[in-house]
Formats: structure tokens, C-alpha cells, sequence
């Protein structure tokens, strides 16, 4: 989306080359005897390779591709401590530090701009925390439909609120004018888009070719405001899409994750901000559903927890779409595939305060076509499966992808004041 990749960590390197052992009559922690000469600055082409060597060594241990470092700031003199704010913004996310000797006060006045201070490497958890933060402060997401969502009714409805918590903006767009991009799409341009897409399908079943390009119209009128409004998510209170007219989002979410813009169901703001957390960590595609956390619940069995919904990117499968319908309902198109089985796999759900999140780590087990919800994903979590519903914090909606991430949202709840419940 756009010019300008998210989520690029940018760290300004600063190494302190001053040593406060100058005295004429040497320090009483020195070995200098009285009458020897003040200790003359040190070389600037010294301070120059002690910066890059610093800069190196932290380069050696990233194993991240998301970090940037900035030119460093090379302080031979306390006057060019001063120079350190012009060379700073908004984009910076921390400062690398290194010092020639023992100068608590220069560090000490460093603290003072509010950024994190690293003093050598830096953990992947660490890096991939300080990216989530800078993730959000440079996503949006759409809000299309009606507020509020009666399937998650908790909001936060307040997205100013929500800009203040993690500078994450939002936009909210009525289902009119969404319907207005779906019909504007001359039909020549909609059948070359869906003769595309098709390359993904391994069979249709119900639904018609006119269901098909209306669901190909919802991807493109989906995509047309992402672009036009620089958003990478989207949610939809969909229910209220299907009392206007028989369209779902579905096939067109899982296409739209799988190039980098997250699409949440129902209008569930938690889910969606949790997506874009989990997406912002990993840069990986990420679904979201119905959370089965007890034998019954979303076809959830004995020993497991399930997400039962209709949306399944298919980076995240094993193979092709087999095409469906919505729910059984003759309307709409939705895509079940196999989902990759034995992935670790990492769970989130946030709170509708913004203060908590719950994170849960286990493997992939299988998942089914359900009919209802086309996509029934079963997991193994690691830990007592049955203390999950005590931690669980937000809406019915929980938030995967691939992989284990506790490390990282640990690192996440303290950069971004956080409480973070798991197992």
C-alpha cells in the first residue's frame, strides 16, 4: 500500500566520546600524579571507528529485516550534545548508545527524550515489540457499515480513543458508499479481475458466476477505499451488508490479507486491532474467528480450541479455494481450503479497554468445512487447555497466525503498557 513501507524500525546510533578525568591535579580515582597535563580530547577518527564498531556489533546480532540505523552522532565536546534534536524525529524509535568511559550524566540526559536506549544488542522479541508499536502509529483501518456492530457490541466505539492509545487512525465509511465503488466498476474490468483471481480455485460448487463477480466487485470496491484512504485494515459489520443487498466479503477478505491490508469480520474492532498487531509482528497473513475455548463450543472437542469462521487467506493453506456459498444460503461466495497442519501457531485477543491482551500458543491440528462457518480450524495449546477461558480477555474473536510470539507480546505489554495474560 502506497510509497512508504510500514513498520520500519529506525534506530539513531550515539557514542559519547568524553572522559571527565581531565584535571590538572588528577582524579583520586586516577592514577594521575599532581602536574600532569589535562587529558587531551580524544581523536575524532578514533571515536569514529569505536561508533562503527558499536554499530556493527549490533548489526551482527539482528536477525530481523525490518531495522534501519541512521548516521551516527559522534560526541567528542559537551556542545555537541546540543546537536542531538535537529538530528531527530518522529521516525526515530531508539537510540543505540555507546560511551568511551563512565558519563552517567550525558546518558542520564539522553533518557530525557522518551526514547528507548539500547546500550548494546537488542533481542528479536525486542525489535519486533518496538515494531508493533510503530506498525500501529502508521496503519489505519476502515470501519465500513453500521455503528455499532450487534455481534460485537463492545466496541471501542470511541476511535479517538483509539488513536491516542497506539496512534492507530480510523476511518468510518457508510455501506452506501461502499455500494457505490461496487457498482462502478465497468463489467469488462470486473471479469479480467476475476479470470485473475480463478487461478486460485480448485473447484466452485454453488455458487453462480454472477455470485462470483459480484464477490470479485466487493474486492475491488474493498480495495479502491483501502487504497484511497492509505488503510491496510478493513472491517466489516457484514450482517447489516446482507439486509441491503446478498453480498459478503468473505473470498474477498482472504484475497486482501494475503496482500497485506487485514480484514476483520463483523465489525469486531478488537479483532481487527489485534490483527494488525499479530501482522505488525510478523508480517505474516493473519486470521480471525469464533473461538472455541471448551469442549462444544464452535466444534471445539475435548483437549482443543477451534476458530470457526469464513475466512481463510490462502497463504495459510495447504492448497487451492473449493468455492461455497455463504452458510449454506445459496447467496454469496466464501472459500474453504485445508489449513496447514502441525504450524505452531499463536493466538490474540485484546481487551475492549486497550489495557489487556491474551496470548496463546500451541499447533495446528486440521481444520474442516463446517457449512455454517466454512472454515473450522482445530488447535492444541501449550498449557492447561482448560485455564484458556480464564484468560481470555476480549470478544468471541480471537486473532492467529503462524509461529510462536509470546516472547514478542511480553516485550509488546511493556512498550505499550499492556497487561499481558497466558499460560
Amino acid at each position: 500500500m502506497g510509497t512508504f513501507e510500514r513498520g520500519i524500525v529506525r534506530i539513531k546510533p550515539v557514542y559519547i566520546g568524553l572522559h571527565h578525568y581531565r584535571d590538572v591535579y588528577g582524579s583520586v580515582c586516577s592514577a594521575d600524579v599532581i602536574g600532569t597535563p589535562p587529558m587531551p580530547s580524544p581523536d575524532i577518527r578514533d571515536l569514529e571507528r569505536n561508533a562503527e564498531s558499536m554499530i556493527e556489533r549490533f548489526r551482527k546480532n539482528l536477525d530481523v529485516d525490518f531495522v534501519r540505523i541512521e548516521e551516527p552522532l559522534i560526541v567528542r565536546e559537551e556542545k555537541d550534545l546540543r546537536k542531538l534534536p535537529a538530528q531527530l524525529s518522529f521516525d526515530i524509535d531508539a537510540l543505540l548508545v555507546g560511551t568511551l568511559g563512565a558519563v552517567p550524566l550525558e546518558v542520564g540526559a539522553l533518557y530525557r527524550y522518551g526514547l528507548p536506549v539500547l546500550r548494546g544488542p537488542a533481542s528479536s522479541n525486542y525489535l519486533r515489540a518496538l515494531r508493533v508499536k510503530k506498525f500501529l502509529r502508521e496503519s489505519r483501518f476502515l470501519y465500513i457499515g453500521e455503528i455499532p456492530s450487534f455481534s460485537a457490541p463492545n466496541g471501542p466505539w470511541d476511535f479517538s480513543l483509539i488513536e491516542r492509545r497506539f496512534g492507530l487512525r480510523v476511518r468510518h465509511i457508510e455501506t452506501n458508499e461502499f455500494y457505490r465503488w461496487f457498482d462502478r466498476f465497468p463489467p469488462e474490468d470486473v471479469k479480467k479481475e476475476l479470470e485473475k483471481w480463478s487461478g486460485d480455485f480448485s473447484k466452485i460448487l454453488e455458487p453462480s458466476e454472477e455470485e462470483l463477480i459480484k464477490e470479485t466487485r466487493a474486492y475491488m470496491a474493498l480495495r479502491y477505499l483501502a487504497e484511497r484512504e492509505d488503510a491496510n485494515g478493513i472491517t466489516v459489520n457484514c450482517g447489516r451488508f446482507t439486509e441491503e443487498r446478498p453480498v459478503v466479503p468473505c473470498l474477498a477478505f482472504a484475497r486482501l490479507i494475503d496482500e497485506g491490508i487485514m480484514c476483520g469480520c463483523e465489525g469486531d474492532i478488537t479483532a481487527m486491532i489485534s490483527m494488525l498487531m499479530l501482522h505488525g509482528a510478523t508480517g505474516q497473513s493473519v486470521m480471525m474467528g469464533n473461538f472455541g475455548a471448551r469442549p462444544g463450543a464452535f466444534q471445539a472437542r475435548e483437549g482443543e480450541v477451534t476458530i470457526e469462521h469464513d475466512v481463510l487467506p490462502l497463504s495459510m493453506s495447504s492448497g487451492k479455494f473449493i468455492v461455497r456459498d455463504y452458510h449454506g444460503r445459496k447467496f454469496g461466495v466464501t472459500g474453504y481450503a485445508d489449513i496447514k497442519s502441525g504450524m505452531p501457531m499463536t493466538l490474540l485477543n485484546l481487551d475492549p479497554s486497550l489495557e489487556r491482551i491474551s496470548v496463546v500458543e500451541g499447533r495446528v491440528k486440521e481444520s474442516e468445512d463446517g457449512i455454517h462457518c466454512r472454515v473450522i480450524v482445530h488447535m492444541e495449546v501449550n498449557g492447561d487447555v482448560r485455564r484458556v477461558p480464564q484468560i481470555m480477555v476480549g470478544s468471541q474473536h480471537v486473532s492467529m497466525t503462524f509461529g510462536h510470539w509470546l516472547g514478542t507480546f511480553l516485550e509488546v505489554g511493556k512498550l505499550l503498557g499492556l497487561e499481558v495474560r497466558h499460560l
